[in-house]
């Protein structure tokens, strides 16, 4: 071999260190949570009445959704999924979890939990969501489009109601327009028990 050889081996060499070292660099992975917006009332305002025992779930997912990474929506038939930005939780389990937290404390007088619950736990209503969309472009509006249903102890259907719902994410997260989306879905929830069980002013 000769010098000029050997020069050009090294050379080649070096610069496939180099490639290997940048492909080897990637993002830092974020996990994000979705977290309660709600605020919990003062003691003044709890009603005296009897417990409303709640529960929330199941929560299902549109298959793109029911994954890790988040998915953003840039355009109306098309979704990004953003590997470097990942769940913390399973999704269904951060709505139900979020969900329970809000109309908990909406219905401090109530008992909310989420599913799946004890058999010996005595619920008077159960609310199964259904969520066909909540996604939206990155910056722009998160959609939050759901069907949803309470049940009584019997299984039967007392009230059905689909939500369409819309939060701009601002200079926000994403992930932060959605909690604030559920926390408005949560008092359309509350509304309606409410409603059910005659318990509005």
């Amino acid at each position: 071999m000769t010098r000029r050889q050997v020069v050009l081996v090294g050379v080649a060499v070096l610069g496939t260190g180099a490639c290997i070292g940048s492909w080897g660099t990637s993002p830092a992975t974020q996990h994000y949570v979705l977290s309660p917006v709600v605020d919990a009332p003062s003691t003044d305002n709890v009603s005296r009445a009897a417990p409303l025992a709640v529960g929330i779930g199941p929560v299902r997912l549109p298959a793109y959704l029911d994954r890790p990474q988040m998915v953003t929506r840039p355009a109306p038939d098309r979704i990004e999924i953003t590997e470097f930005a990942q769940w913390g939780e399973p999704l269904a389990n951060g709505v139900t979890r979020v969900l329970a937290v809000n109309v908990g404390r909406l219905l401090p007088e109530g008992h909310v939990v989420t599913f799946p619950w004890r058999s010996t736990e005595e619920i008077r209503y159960q609310v199964v969501l259904d969520i066909g969309q909540m996604d939206g472009p990155t910056g722009g509006s998160v959609a939050l489009d759901v069907r949803w249903r309470v049940l009584d102890p019997s299984g039967s259907e007392v009230a059905a109601r689909v939500s369409h719902l819309s939060e701009p994410a601002g200079a926000g997260t994403i992930a932060a327009a959605m909690s604030r989306a559920l926390g408005t879905l949560s008092q359309e929830i509350a509304r309606q028990l409410r409603t059910i069980e005659g318990r509005l002013p």
